[in-house]
């Protein structure tokens, strides 16, 4: 055996300090895409949150305006119903998956406003926006018969608005407003119902007799 020259061993390649094993590479990678999830979750969160506080604040609003234009019989100054439009419409662009801002919209273009010497509503836009309502929260009685009373506003009593009538007895048949609205609804238009529905009619008037 030759003593003198011994076989040469290959030494094991140094570690790159600046290179990671891919395990870890992938690990950084997978946590990046957590972190960029949970900013993304955060700032919906807070878009929604902002949208909440702008509507909450409107809605106080305008259900005073509303409360005073019934006690007194005064109609609202455009500017004022100018400003609360102004901010739900902002609402509704942060959050626009939002029933609840989509009504109030839809209560505010319907109201008769006082414009100087003039008297204007925008129900076209109160139908929009109760059809839009009626889309993302198909179980409120409330968008429904807001929905048929708007459209039979517009002159169009058709197959929509008997839907829309219909949906309002079915989900709301105690419901005070509901009843009022349906009950006027039904009175104006008896003689041209569909005959399945002036029993529907008769209920809810009942009902409301019972209640109060």
């Amino acid at each position: 055996m030759d003593t003198a020259n011994p076989p040469k061993t290959k030494k094991p390649p140094r570690p790159d300090r600046y290179r990671l094993p891919r395990r870890a590479l992938a690990g950084r990678g997978l946590a990046a895409i957590a972190a960029l999830l949970l900013i993304g979750t955060c700032v919906l969160c807070a878009r929604w949150g902002y949208a909440d506080l702008v509507a909450a604040d409107a809605s106080s609003r305008q259900a005073a305006m509303q409360e005073h234009a019934a006690k007194t019989g005064e109609l609202a100054d455009a500017p004022q119903a100018n400003t609360l439009r102004d901010e739900l419409m902002l609402a509704q662009r942060f959050d626009p998956r939002n029933p609840t801002t989509a009504e109030q919209l839809g209560g505010l273009y319907a109201l008769n406003v006082r414009d100087g010497g003039a008297i204007r509503n925008q129900r076209a836009k109160a139908l929009e926006q109760y059809s839009q309502a009626v889309v993302m929260r198909p179980t409120s009685p409330y968008s429904w018969a807001s929905l048929a009373w708007t459209k039979y506003y517009l002159g169009q009593v058709d197959a929509g608005f008997y839907r829309a009538l219909d949906a309002a007895i079915q989900l709301g048949p105690w419901e005070p407003e509901v009843q009022y609205l349906v009950v006027d609804l039904g009175l104006a238009l008896w003689d041209e119902l569909p005959a399945g529905m002036r029993p529907k009619i008769m209920t809810i008037a009942q009902n409301g007799t019972r209640r109060y």
